[in-house]
């Protein structure tokens, strides 16, 4: 597993200069991109990271919303109630379909009363409806934002071992020499296009190994019999 010590090494023995000071901060930057989701060459954005699946709950207030968990980064994908009855999201959108949710509010100033039955995250809030008379800690699955790295033997939090170095070495080294270090005119953007290209394949790696999770979704025929099943 990396560490903050043996990233800084690999960076400085490519850009080969001892003076950057902010190496910490790029390399907590790059952490922090990669987890929280790459815009790839396709358009697509790269899956969340496995390894930062958490849960925690969110207690209710006398508003419609309440304030995510402090590390929650991206992808809510699971909520249940206090009896353990899952919470869906809506019909035709995922739990980020915010107009969606107020489309399906019965009173649209999100004063509806009783039971939670519907939810969406807008920003870091939780919104909800019904709101129940007394608080009720709901139970989210999301994930989490990684740990910062501080000290020299600090590890990489999130990102699989056998990619760690490889992803944020060409990640910083793409971003310095993108602001031109040792990259002049008879260079012609060398040093930034190799990294970018080297960061990208390794971007690709990562959502290889990391593969899809999705529930199957069903195709059924007029009679409701189950004709296709796909993504499972």
């Amino acid at each position: 597993m990396a560490t903050l010590a043996s990233l800084t090494a690999s960076i400085i023995s490519v850009i080969q200069d001892t003076s950057y000071t902010d190496l910490t901060d790029r390399i907590n930057d790059a952490i922090s991109s990669i987890c929280g989701g790459v815009r790839m060459p396709d358009g697509t954005i790269s899956p969340p990271l496995p390894e930062l699946m958490n849960t925690d709950t969110v207690a209710t207030t006398d508003e419609a919303y309440a304030d995510l968990p402090t590390d929650y980064q991206r992808n809510l994908f699971y909520v249940v109630d206090s009896s353990s009855e899952r919470i869906l999201s809506m019909d035709g959108g995922g739990y980020y379909s915010f107009m969606l949710f107020l489309n399906h509010c019965y009173k649209k100033d999100l004063t509806e009363t009783g039971s939670v039955t519907k939810v969406c995250v807008r920003g870091k809030k939780l919104y909800y409806q019904g709101i129940p008379d007394e608080s009720e800690d709901l139970t989210v699955m999301y994930y989490k934002l990684p740990t910062e790295l501080s000290v020299t033997t600090d590890e990489v939090d999130g990102i699989p071992d056998h990619l760690q170095t490889r992803l944020i070495k060409h990640y910083v080294c793409k971003e310095i020499f993108g602001e031109g270090l040792e990259d002049g005119a008879e260079a012609h953007g060398t040093g930034t296009k190799y990294h970018t290209e080297k960061f990208y394949d390794a971007m690709t790696d990562l959502a290889d190994f990391i593969g899809v999770d999705a529930e199957p979704e069903y195709y059924a025929s007029d009679d409701n019999s189950c004709d296709q099943c796909i993504g499972y």
